[in-house]
């Protein structure tokens, strides 16, 4: 952690970072820390590519629900096979596509992402890191386990010196249909995140945690062991976003930083 100042540089495209070596120690670090305590359990963890089979975010609803989120890959302005990847998490339930689930599964995944975002406000990325853990089984062990994950974030960012504010949340669906999907997500509590600032006075996201019912279940065909569609749950890290609160909190140069945060690092 003997490293320069974490500069984050923007680039030439609005909600796109370059990182150096610094912020790269960093970013590894905290992928550690939180595979050592988010995704102990998970009998895997994998790397994601930027690109996702456009079929998979059809099936899944990103494309009906996010179309003005989602990033289409094009040759010659022409649509191919794939899209930009929007949340880590995709990559998950097509591996688990048709299975009985014996017991219930767990699988983190780091990836990069893309969302076409309409905001270059810090820390609103187009371009961005997200770290993912995924649970699959019955309703109440992916509710429990999303609840215990969100009180193991809250207590790990406090170590981190990262004040975050715990509240209900929801995904921003597109147009009238969505603003009804978003009212029954808060309504229904199936959204949490952890909010810092990022910023002065601009507090954001920097980890979700959503239990998504039946729904990746019944798309992928993934069934508990008494056939009915399997339930889900995940949690969420934006990288990037818990790298500027890091900073906000402590300052740009990490071996400046208290003793106590770079331990919680490793």
């Amino acid at each position: 952690m003997d490293d320069p100042a974490v500069a984050l540089v923007a680039t030439s495209a609005p909600g796109a970072l370059v990182t150096g070596a610094a912020e790269e120690e960093v970013l590894a670090a905290v992928v550690v820390a939180l595979r050592r305590l988010c995704a102990g359990e998970a009998a895997r963890h994998l790397r994601a590519p930027p690109v996702l089979d456009a079929t998979v975010a059809d099936r899944a609803g990103y494309g009906a629900s996010f179309p003005h989120l989602l990033g289409a890959v094009s040759r010659g302005g022409a649509p191919t096979d794939l899209v930009l990847t929007p949340a880590a998490c995709y990559h998950v339930y097509p591996l688990f596509e048709g299975h009985v689930l014996d017991a219930p599964a767990e699988i983190s995944v780091l990836a990069d992402c893309h969302r076409q975002e309409a905001t270059s406000e810090p820390g609103r990325l187009r371009s961005f890191r997200m770290f993912e853990t995924v649970r699959l089984g019955g309703a109440g062990d992916c509710l429990a386990w999303r609840d215990d994950r969100l009180d193991r974030l809250a207590h790990w960012l406090e170590s981190l010196g990262v004040p975050a504010e715990r509240r209900p949340a929801n995904d921003p669906f597109w147009g009238r249909p969505g603003r009804l999907l978003a009212s029954a997500q808060r309504a229904d509590g199936l959204k949490w995140e952890l909010a810092a600032d990022v910023a002065d006075g601009v507090r954001q996201a920097v980890v979700s945690v959503n239990y998504h019912k039946e729904h990746f279940g019944a798309a992928f065909g993934i069934r508990e062991a008494g056939r009915e569609p399997a339930h889900t749950a995940c949690l969420g890290v934006g990288l990037e976003r818990l790298l500027l609160a890091l900073r906000h909190a402590h300052g740009p140069t990490p071996r400046r930083w208290p003793a106590p945060v770079r331990d919680a690092l490793g």
